[in-house]
């Protein structure tokens, strides 16, 4: 059975949901409690990004898409990134702006676990693992987006849970830190607390990423069993054919294996650019299955990550997630709250 049906409807005819709603007196709360303040505008994309701009004037060749992105509330704090100065604490801490790796037995420690020397006997023991894995070595330092667990349970954090929503501009590396002092994702947020990226984009990809401090979140987010909905606007090389739209929707072997089923949108005014969800995250995915039918990549913008869209948000710019959202976001991967 094909994995895709035709359609007379736009792709951008719907409205998003309403998850961003009724934020505005939660984005005020967030204000006092630690937001940065706007220093951007929330309004709809740069007109000179007509790449990102044209995805409304799509018809829907092949579909099957079900989930409707996430609404940007008119009253959600919008900030643009690297020009804003405010902090989101009044007490800034200068170990917790340091994102370079900190060693397994004082995270412990900070969580209120157990003290460091406790620590080091837990992580000797074999009960405490990084990532799905076991980790005995004392002296083992993590990266601030490390899942850790200890004796099965996620580490408790005290540091407040925040989520912030970037469109990921070009030329920017998706890091914690980079040891070529090369512009990361960090250097566009304004925050105190340790935050991290959730998943990867390459250097040139655009568009939708999530950063959070919330490590069971994003550890199951990127897991592929929870079946995340990603949406990408592809620029080919050259037109598309249905035949190879078809293929790609059905899965593609690749040589880390047969990707998922996915969803194909061709342009037909412009056949070598196309709208693609997927719900996988492999590394270099999206150019991985283009690549195997000889297309090559020239443009990548992920619209939409986990039914959050930065349809309002300008390249560089970043906003908070209100309650609803997030309380979505962890209803996605059953996560209780």
């Amino acid at each position: 059975m094909n994995n895709y049906k035709k359609s007379d409807k736009n792709f951008g005819s719907s409205k998003p949901n309403s998850s961003g709603r009724n934020s505005s007196s939660r984005s005020r709360n967030d204000e006092r409690g630690g937001a940065p303040k706007s220093q951007g505008r929330s309004g709809s994309s740069s007109k000179s990004d007509s790449f990102s701009n044209s995805s409304s004037n799509f018809q829907t060749k092949y579909r099957t898409r079900k989930n409707k992105p996430t609404e940007l509330s008119p009253n959600s704090i919008v900030v643009k990134g690297g020009v804003g100065k405010t902090r989101l604490s009044e007490k800034p801490q200068k170990d917790l702006l340091n994102n370079d790796p900190v060693r397994l037995n004082k995270v412990i420690a900070e969580a209120g676990l157990v003290s460091r020397r406790k620590a080091d006997e837990l992580i000797s023991s074999g009960v405490v693992k990084v990532n799905g894995k076991v980790v005995d070595t004392l002296g083992y330092k993590v990266e601030t987006d490390d899942f850790i667990t200890v004796k099965g349970d996620p580490l408790p954090s005290s540091e407040k849970k925040i989520y912030f929503l970037l469109n990921k501009p070009k030329d920017v590396i998706v890091t914690s830190h980079d040891e070529n002092n090369r512009k990361t994702v960090m250097d566009l947020i304004k925050t105190d607390l340790r935050i991290f990226p959730v998943g990867r984009l390459d250097r040139n990809t655009t568009g939708a990423l999530l950063l959070t401090n919330d490590g069971e979140l994003s550890h199951r987010l990127l897991h592929p069993s929870y079946q995340i909905p990603r949406t990408y606007i592809v620029l080919l090389d050259r037109e598309i054919s249905q035949t190879d739209a078809e293929k790609i929707s059905q899965g593609v072997e690749l040589e880390d294996g047969k990707t998922g089923t996915a969803e194909i949108i061709i342009d037909p005014k412009k056949s070598n650019r196309v709208i693609f969800t997927l719900k996988e995250g492999k590394n270099h995915e999206v150019k991985r299955i283009f690549e195997h039918f000889n297309y090559r990549v020239k443009q990548l913008d992920r619209k939409i990550f986990a039914g959050l869209s930065v349809q309002r948000l300008q390249r560089g710019e970043y906003r908070l997630l209100s309650k609803k959202e997030v309380g979505l976001l962890k209803k996605l991967v059953k996560l209780d709250y």
